[in-house]
């Protein structure tokens, strides 16, 4: 994963984690403990569902991950790299 999409999936982790907090209520605030639940649980499942919806489009269905050599300059074989082709 990048550090993007690293950054992203932990802002989301932690936004998620916030409205559930805020959504819990005290007894004496019991009058919107209702709304605040419904709120949080539509703010997740809205989140989740466009974590899903953007894995989806990741990457192309005709794409995949090859290993190619490395060479020096005069030809050898130093190492392998992960290579994605797509076609």
């Amino acid at each position: 994963m990048s550090n993007a999409r690293k950054t992203l999936a932990a802002a989301l982790a932690a936004l998620a984690l916030g409205l559930s907090i805020a959504a819990t209520s005290s007894p004496a605030e019991a009058r919107y403990g209702r709304n605040a639940a419904l709120f949080g649980a539509l703010a997740v499942g809205a989140l989740a569902a466009g974590a899903i919806a953007s894995g989806a489009y990741a990457a192309p269905a005709d794409c995949y991950i090859e290993r190619r050599a490395v060479t020096n300059r005069w030809g050898d074989i130093v190492g392998y790299r992960r290579v994605r082709v797509c076609d």
